[in-house]
């Protein structure tokens, strides 16, 4: 069986456990009480959330007790765990209903609207787009800005609106990309692979770095400056460069450097590229190997 065939025979499992509606309710027996609590206090995250057997199956309208244990059963071990007193719902089954509560539907989320923000390149006011659960932030009025493309909850939507939408939609992404840098997918946890891809290193296109997760879907394409700014040799030759330290660790401040940044193979043996960012009369190279490991920086 190839992995494919595994990861999609895994992914075929997970769902089949929440295909019948006595599990459904059992889950939901457990989130009508929910609230969060602190994770450190784990004698009272057990009181709070522990369910007793009876509970389980009088929340549920059971009254088959070996229909209702043979369900309760097939939840065990993933979604359910037994404790002293009852059962509790495991982190999956909090991630489960946390992102349920995120993207859940709504009729004041906009596909439309105008951010209260500037493009760093022609100043023109920036759109936002949300579609299929994917919110687009970009200039209309140049091809210069960067912009950006990334899944973002509904929930967000629902409680920010212009700026407040295009911070949120930045930050999250990179959190999730910094995460993603040390090798940890931000979604299932996997592990990630990093490239940078060859053909963008002409001397002439903007170079990315494409992060993978080898478990799940999550796939993400950024500008290889905002991908190692947090190193912290790549944070002081941006500071060097001119970029104030209070916006050099934000995704938004490199845009306005994005169209002086070019890349060049800089070795096949062993493998590593050259990214230049020329700015306010300066220039930084930066030598990356393919996993996008610092092998050098420099400012001049």
């Amino acid at each position: 069986m190839t992995n494919g065939e595994q990861e999609g025979t895994a992914s075929e499992e997970a769902f089949a456990l929440l295909g019948h509606e006595i599990r459904l309710a059992i889950l939901r027996a457990f989130f009508d009480r929910y609230t969060p609590v602190d994770p450190d206090s784990l004698s009272e995250v057990r009181e709070q959330r522990t369910l007793s057997y009876a509970e389980l199956m009088t929340a549920t309208d059971m009254e088959d007790s070996g229909k209702f244990n043979y369900h309760l059963e097939k939840l065990r071990g993933v979604y359910v765990e037994e404790v002293e007193g009852g059962y509790v719902p495991t982190a999956s089954a909090i991630a489960l209903y946390e992102a349920v509560m995120a993207n859940r539907p709504t009729e004041s989320v906009p596909v439309e609207f105008e951010i209260d923000e500037s493009c760093p390149n022609c100043a023109s006011g920036l759109r936002g787009q949300y579609e299929q659960e994917f919110l687009t932030v970009e200039c209309p009025s140049c091809d210069l800005f960067w912009g950006l493309t990334y899944r973002f909850p509904k929930n967000g939507l629902a409680v920010r609106e212009g700026d407040g939408v295009y911070e949120a939609l930045y930050d999250r992404m990179m959190h999730h990309v910094g995460l993603a840098r040390t090798g940890q997918c931000p979604s299932c946890a996997g592990i990630t692979s990093l490239t940078v891809p060859r053909e963008r290193l002409d001397e002439e296109s903007t170079p990315t770095a494409e992060m993978t997760c080898e478990t799940c879907s999550w796939f993400v394409t950024v500008d290889i400056v905002s991908a190692l700014q947090f190193e912290p040799q790549v944070t002081n030759a941006l500071l060097e460069l001119g970029i104030p330290i209070s916006e050099s660790s934000s995704m938004r401040a490199t845009e306005q450097v994005l169209p002086d940044v070019t890349g060049r193979v800089g070795s096949d043996d062993p493998s590593h590229a050259t990214i230049r960012i020329t700015y306010d009369n300066a220039v930084a190279e930066i030598a990356v190997d393919d996993q996008l490991g610092i092998c050098s920086v420099s400012v001049t």
